[in-house]
Order: C-alpha cells, then structure tokens, then sequence
C-alpha cells in the first residue's frame, strides 16, 4: 500500500460552511438576546399581555391573568432572568460574529472564538432560562408553566448544538490541518 493513499488531507470546505451557519446563527442569537435585553429594561404594555395570553388561554387547565403576569416579570426581573439570558446571548452573538469571518478565513482564533461564544451562550442562556422558569412555575397558569419548561430544553439544545457546530473544526482532523498557523505531517521513510 502506498503511504500517499493514508494521508490526510486538509479539508478547506467544511470549515468555511460552518463559518456561514455561525454567521447566521449569530443573527438569531442577537435576536433573542435583544429580546430579553428589553424585557428586562421595559417589559410588555397590558394590551400586548393579552394579546400575549389569548392562545395560552384557550387550553385547557388554569388561565392566567395579566396581574399573574406582571408578577411573574417582576419576579423575573428581580432575579436578573431577562438580564443574565440576554447578555449571554449579546455576548454570544458578538463572539459568533466576530469569530465566524476569521473561521471562514481558516484561522484557528476563529473557531475558539465562537466556541468560547458558544459556551457563554448556553451556560448564560440555561441559567437565565431556569430562573425564568422557577418564576413562571410560581406565578404563572397551566399552558404558560409549560410554555417556559421547554424555553428551558430549547435554550439549552440550540446553545450545546452551536458549541458542537463551533467546536467541530477544532476536533475534526482534516479541518484542523486546514486552520492557520497550519500543522505539518511529517513520514519518515525507513
């Protein structure tokens, strides 16, 4: 067998597709951050509440008022829920944003960069997420107690599925050869 046939080639495209899910992903991640960034600062008006309320009261089991759930944001809102999920994921996004072009570009800082802000993203987004959670467990009806548990599964599986996309160039072989500073392979004939 020649030795030319097991080498490993560096693998230039895949590395760069991920780069543009990164980039894209970090648009949706500043998204929900900025989200959660004015929820935290503003809140929602009464019309917009129950405008809010109107499907998950339609179910059945126990409804919830408006004043339900002003007391659950303000129960949000003094355990900084909004504000630790909305700056993990500004920082996330920032972190995505910048890392993804230096990942297209096939530099190595790129991919630690967005996995770093992958990792903040989901640690940030899981606590704020369970803080919202035990408040929407408290205060909250039937429909919208469910509604914020899997807030909960869906923060955290899109967050660990980012890192995983992120990290991927870093643990894969062929598209860690292709990252600057690139690694050399050396065979020593015999």
């Amino acid at each position: 067998m020649n030795p030319a046939d097991l080498e490993v080639r560096p693998d230039e495209k895949g590395p760069k597709n991920l780069a543009v899910i990164l980039l894209l992903s970090s648009i949706i991640v500043a998204g929900m951050g900025w989200q959660d960034w004015q929820l935290h600062n503003d809140g929602l008006t009464d019309e917009q509440i129950e405008t809010f309320l109107a499907t998950p009261n339609s179910q059945p089991g126990e409804p919830t008022t408006v004043d339900q759930y002003r007391d659950f944001e303000t129960d949000v809102r003094d355990n900084n829920g909004y504000l630790v999920r909305g700056v993990s994921l500004l920082i996330s996004s920032l972190c995505l944003l910048v890392g993804a072009p230096m990942l297209y570009r096939l530099q190595r800082n790129g991919a630690r960069l967005c996995s770093a802000g992958a990792l903040i993203g989901l640690v940030g987004g899981l606590i704020g997420s369970m803080t919202i959670n035990d408040a929407a467990q408290t205060h909250l009806g039937d429909a919208m107690k469910l509604t914020y548990e899997i807030w909960v599964y869906l923060c955290g599986t899109t967050m660990g599925l980012c890192l995983a996309v992120a990290a991927l160039p870093l643990l894969n072989v062929r598209a860690r050869l292709a990252l600057h500073p690139r690694v050399e392979l050396h065979h020593e004939d015999e």
